[in-house]
């Protein structure tokens, strides 16, 4: 089966699965059981999905990206089972996390793992030129990324490190990556410099605009939709971006409640109940999901004169729309 011919990214999910499996491996050893415990079953296929969707909107096939596509997963799902260490969350997707179920050192391994199996499919076919240059792309937003990941660590328990500091934390740890899968894909396409630097524009706005909803959702879903604990940001003193709203639109008495937490010693549950409060009082919550919308919207206005570029608009649509 060709996924040249498949209309939605509904349908990629099986040979992306195969992909992943092509390159981690099927669990004849505890490195690969980890990899393939961490990548099953599958998240939302974000950025493989972009990296085909943008590769087809500058007149490309699915296939000329199907390996590149899957070590982005690898890549991105690297960084998740790292940032569970960092977090110390024993959740992720809905179950343990690879951390909890098999311990610190090997989740350090899996995550390495995974990242040489992803940077090994980015690099395995394709005329040279354009792998270079896609692979390029990647890695400078990897860089970025690690960047975004490490700033965040250093404001936990400040609230008053603004809303432009949470913004330039998205767009490292976020956006950069989804919009280097757009572009390596339209890249490996053969598209001209003007379309695969339009789809990175999209792909960060779209980052954006999931990311915003994803600091939204510990608020606003139940533990089992979003598939990770709904307290994780409280536990950790994280200031995410409708918390750093809210203490900028805050009377002194909120304010006094959002620092009383951030100075940590509350208990998680009592912190999110009194954090979600706050939230609600000052119209942080919706002033978020208007921020995640606008994003969407500019992302949908980058993919003018692009007209196989439907099916990523939808996805500009439901990043900003998203409940899990």
């Amino acid at each position: 089966m060709s996924l040249a011919a498949t209309p939605t990214g509904d349908t990629y999910v099986p040979l992306l699965e195969a992909e992943l499996l092509r390159w981690v491996g099927t669990g004849d050893s505890m490195l690969e059981l980890a990899c393939l415990d961490a990548l099953f079953p599958p998240g939302k296929l974000l950025r493989p999905v972009l990296c085909v969707e943008s590769a087809k909107a500058v007149g490309g096939t699915a296939d000329q990206v199907l390996a590149f596509a899957a070590g982005l997963e690898c890549l991105h799902v690297a960084s998740l089972v790292h940032d569970d260490i960092v977090d110390q969350d024993p959740v992720r997707r809905g179950r343990a996390s690879t951390v909890e179920q098999y311990g610190l050192a090997e989740a350090l391994v899996a995550g390495d793992g995974l990242s040489m199996a992803g940077i090994a499919a980015l690099l395995s076919a394709g005329p040279a030129e354009r792998v270079v240059r896609a692979a390029r792309v990647t890695v400078e937003a990897l860089r970025h990324m690690c960047q975004g990941l490490m700033r965040e660590t250093e404001i936990r328990g400040d609230l008053t490190c603004g809303v432009p500091t949470a913004l330039s934390i998205m767009r490292a740890k976020t956006a950069a990556l989804t919009g280097a899968a757009c572009q390596a894909g339209a890249i490996l396409a053969g598209a001209a410099p003007r379309q695969h630097q339009a789809l990175r524009r999209y792909g960060e706005q779209l980052g954006m605009a999931f990311q915003i909803r994803d600091d939204l959702l510990p608020y606003t879903a139940e533990d089992q939709v979003t598939g990770k604990t709904a307290t994780s940001d409280v536990a950790n003193l994280q200031p995410t971006l409708p918390v750093l709203l809210a203490y900028e639109a805050a009377d002194e008495a909120d304010r006094n409640r959002l620092t009383t937490v951030f100075r940590g010693g509350t208990d998680p549950v009592t912190a999110h109940r009194d954090i979600l409060a706050v939230l609600t009082r000052t119209g942080a919550l919706a002033k978020a999901a208007r921020m995640a919308s606008s994003r969407a919207e500019q992302a949908r206005a980058e993919l003018a004169g692009l007209p196989g570029g439907d099916q990523l608009a939808e996805l500009a649509t439901s990043a900003a729309d998203r409940r899990r």
